[in-house]
């Protein structure tokens, strides 16, 4: 399953900018609302404000942009509203596939993401292992050795029910022969809760992206066990999960921005305009940078296709690792 994301997202990354013929040529003539379905902190809420930042600090559109957050539920309370706001071209979403399309899974969420307008993929972003600075484990491979003997105890913590660090600890639980059942996983909305349980004692190893892990890993509070993607980011030292043999257990989640359902190609295309230009800009680079993404460009259509295909892709992992429904 992964083998196929990371070559979608990999082909989808050549594609170029999308026509802008038949936009409408005024957009956006009032604000943006961005809503970030998930915590203040967590990975939805930066690229929503990286966005709304690039939008008028490099001055793509000379609109305010107002950024509002609707935690919970794996991001299907964000999404349910984003649903409601059919035909409205103003207001936007940020997400992720995976973890959005896991969390409507799990939490049995009557609207999906595929109803919904695709803009652009963005970004994808590193994913990281650690365990609090005082923890007796040293590797990753420590870990699975005490999750083979006592999954229970083993508690992990991330993100949503269902989202990319749930997959990957029920993926790293069946490569070691452990039923994912009976791993104790502790989900929450990102942010600082993951730190909060980690570094309280009440998790024994947590996952999250590296850009709401490292300032506590900078400041040594934390120690990196393994990170996903082709190598290390500057300044970790930390081996790679493939490195590592468990490449199969990482998960590509392409992030990026969504629209309500019911707009005209026109609208689509006006919307994939203003991105495009945004995504060009210094200010977005520097948010890049900032956050420890890498930078991807899968517009409209593009992203639809991509979405419609994970959607397939992640209820059968989720199915096969014993999280389906």
């Amino acid at each position: 399953m992964v083998a196929a994301l990371v070559a979608t997202v990999s082909s989808a990354c050549a594609i170029g900018s999308m026509d802008d013929s038949g936009a409408v040529a005024d957009y956006p003539s009032r604000g943006l609302s961005i809503l970030a379905p998930g915590s203040v902190g967590g990975g939805w809420d930066s690229r929503a404000r990286g966005i709304g930042s690039a939008l008028t600090s490099c001055e793509i559109i000379d609109e305010d942009v107002t950024v509002t957050n609707a935690p919970g539920a794996g991001g299907t309370i964000g999404l349910a509203r984003m649903a409601g706001r059919g035909g409205d071209p103003y207001q936007l979403m940020t997400m992720d596939t995976v973890t959005m399309i896991g969390g409507a899974i799990q939490n049995h969420s009557p609207v999906e993401l595929s109803e919904l307008t695709p803009v652009a993929g963005l970004t994808v972003s590193t994913s990281a292992i650690v365990v609090p600075a005082r923890s007796p484990f040293r590797d990753l491979r420590s870990v699975l050795a005490a999750m083979r003997k006592d999954p229970k105890k083993t508690s992990w913590v991330g993100g949503s029910l269902g989202g990319p660090d749930h997959i990957m600890v029920a993926s790293l639980a069946k490569a070691e022969g452990v039923s994912a059942r009976k791993v104790t996983y502790v989900p929450t909305g990102g942010g600082g809760e993951v730190l909060n349980l980690l570094l309280s004692g009440a998790s024994k190893v947590g996952l999250s992206t590296l850009t709401e892990l490292r300032p506590q890993i900078e400041a040594g509070k934390l120690r990196v066990l393994a990170v996903s993607g082709d190598k290390a980011p500057e300044g970790i030292d930390a081996p790679t999960l493939a490195e590592l043999g468990y490449g199969d257990e990482s998960v590509v989640s392409v992030g990026g921005v969504m629209a309500p359902p019911g707009l005209s190609d026109d609208e689509q295309r006006a919307i994939v305009r203003v991105v495009d230009r945004m995504r060009r800009t210094s200010c977005w680079k520097r948010a890049l940078r900032q956050n420890d993404w890498k930078a991807v460009w899968v517009p409209g259509k593009k992203y639809g296709a991509l979405i419609d295909k994970q959607q397939r892709q992640v209820g059968r992992a989720l199915t096969s690792v014993g999280l389906g429904s």
